[in-house]
C-alpha cells in the first residue's frame, strides 16, 4: 500500500506541474492577445480623435466663411466700400481666427492620434513582458516540479520512503 501511495503521489505531483505549467503558457497568451486587441482599440481610437478634428475643422472654417459673408453684408448694407480699408481688415481677421481655431483643433487631434498610438504600443510591450514572464514561469514550475521529483527519487533510493 505504501508504494502506491508514493506513485500516487508522485503521478499527482507530475499531473500539479504539467497544469501549472500549461495555466502559467495559457495565461501568458492571453495577456499577449488582451494586450494587442486594446492596443488596436486605442489606434482606432486615435484614428477616431484625428478625424472628428478634420470634421471639426472644416465646421469651423465653413463657420468663418460665414462670418465672413455676414460681416461684409453688413457693412455693404451699411454703404461702406468692401475690399478695402476697414472692411478688408475685419476679414482678414475673421480668416486669421478662423483658421487659428482649425488649426488648433487639427493639432489636437493629431496629438490625441499620437498619444493613443503610444499607448497602443506601451500595451503591446505590456503583453509582450506579460507573455515573457508566463513563459518564464511555466519553466520554473516544470523546473521545481522536476527538482521535488529528484528528491523524491534520491529519497527513495535511500531507503526514505
Amino acid at each position: 500500500m505504501g508504494i502506491e501511495t508514493a506513485a500516487l503521489a508522485v503521478y499527482a505531483a507530475i499531473a500539479a506541474t504539467a497544469v501549472g505549467a500549461t495555466t502559467a503558457l495559457y495565461s501568458a497568451d492571453t495577456a499577449q492577445n488582451t494586450a494587442e486587441a486594446n492596443a488596436e482599440l486605442a489606434r482606432r481610437q486615435g484614428n477616431a480623435e484625428k478625424d472628428a478634428a478634420m470634421a471639426q475643422a472644416e465646421k469651423i472654417r465653413k463657420a468663418g466663411r460665414a462670418a465672413a459673408g455676414q460681416a461684409n453684408a453688413a457693412m455693404a448694407a451699411a454703404g461702406v466700400a468692401i475690399g478695402e480699408g476697414t472692411p478688408l481688415r475685419i476679414n482678414e481677421q475673421i480668416n486669421k481666427d478662423t483658421e487659428d481655431d482649425a488649426y488648433t483643433t487639427l493639432l489636437t487631434g493629431v496629438r490625441r492620434q499620437r498619444s493613443t498610438e503610444e499607448q497602443g504600443m506601451m500595451m503591446i510591450a505590456e503583453g509582450d513582458a506579460a507573455k515573457t514572464a508566463g513563459y518564464l514561469n511555466a519553466g520554473a514550475t516544470v523546473l521545481n516540479g522536476a527538482s521535488n521529483y529528484g528528491k523524491w527519487k534520491s529519497s527513495q533510493k535511500k531507503g526514505g520512503g
